[in-house]
């Protein structure tokens, strides 16, 4: 049985950092990131808000924080949160030949051998330099990948403002690229009411397969979407052959009606296929129904 304490904790912060809207879209949070832009919204606006809480909710500042950080007032910050990317170089993906004018850069899925261990963009502080990662350092295991602890990392300040300038130094700088993988962030707190320690890490991903909601794939049920998929695709041809076995029936009717009246008995199979096209236009909206052959000038 879970602990109840635990569970509530892992909820709250899942509600704050994860569940909380972006800025300028209530539509968007963490879990649709799709875009560079969506993600460094995520870092200005909902982790920068969860990570510090300065002010009471009638806007009095908190008071003997002792340089430390508080999250829901209660939980107490330990450290410093840790943000680091992996990258890839250019030119791991093969173009091909005829294309090869076209497209200068190329960046392919992350391996330990595409990956980018040379400086960057300014290369004047940490997170511009690659920094290795100790012989015995867990390594993360994602669903589609591994990825080493290495990498370009730098840490957030204690305090909000440095940490604001900071974040938007690195947004207008460019700190993520095309090259960029994936990016993780990660942090611990303690809470002394309920005396339990919480481990928090974000790993946003970065998708090369295309433009599709990899998010929605990803909370799809295993069991069920398949099966809701089967069935769709059982209910669109049955009602497909239906209106097929229609027409055929009502062209059926007509030629036999015909029949039944002595007009050209010359019958020819051409006749059937004719009329079924007609009626599948008429039944399709795109030609409107011709008047009865029997009403003539």
């Amino acid at each position: 049985m879970v602990n109840p304490h635990m569970y509530y904790l892992n909820k709250v912060m899942s509600s704050l950092f994860v569940d909380t809207a972006l800025p300028d879209d209530e539509k968007s949070s963490f879990r649709s990131i799709r875009s560079i832009t969506d993600f460094w919204k995520f870092v200005e606006g909902p982790l920068l808000e969860g990570l510090y809480w300065d002010s009471w909710y009638n806007n009095q500042k908190l008071y003997n924080l002792k340089n430390s950080s508080r999250i829901y007032y209660e939980n107490v910050l330990l450290g410093v949160p840790r943000v680091r990317q992996l990258r890839v170089r250019n030119n791991t993906c093969k173009v091909y030949s005829a294309f090869k004018s076209l497209i200068s850069d190329c960046y392919g899925k992350y391996t330990t051998e595409n990956e980018e261990v040379s400086d960057f963009g300014l290369k004047n502080d940490t997170e511009w330099k690659y920094s290795t990662s100790p012989a015995n350092a867990p390594w993360h295991w994602g669903f589609v990948g591994v990825y080493r602890d290495g990498g370009y990392m730098f840490t957030l300040s204690k305090s909000k403002s440095h940490t604001q300038t900071k974040l938007i130094d690195l947004r207008l700088n460019s700190w993520i690229t095309r090259g960029t993988r994936v990016v993780f962030i990660d942090f611990s707190l303690y809470n002394a009411n309920i005396n339990l320690f919480c481990i928090v890490s974000f790993a946003q991903f970065r998708i090369v397969l295309g433009d599709f909601n990899f998010a929605g794939i990803q909370q799809a049920n295993w069991i069920l979407g398949p099966i809701y998929f089967i069935t769709f695709i059982f209910f669109v041809f049955f009602v497909l052959l239906n209106m097929f076995l229609a027409i055929i029936n009502d062209t059926y009717s007509e030629v036999k009606a015909d029949y039944a009246i002595g007009r050209r008995p010359d019958f020819e199979l051409g006749k059937i296929i004719k009329k079924s096209y007609f009626n599948v236009l008429e039944k399709l909206g795109l030609k409107k129904a011709q008047d009865n052959e029997d009403k003539k000038m």
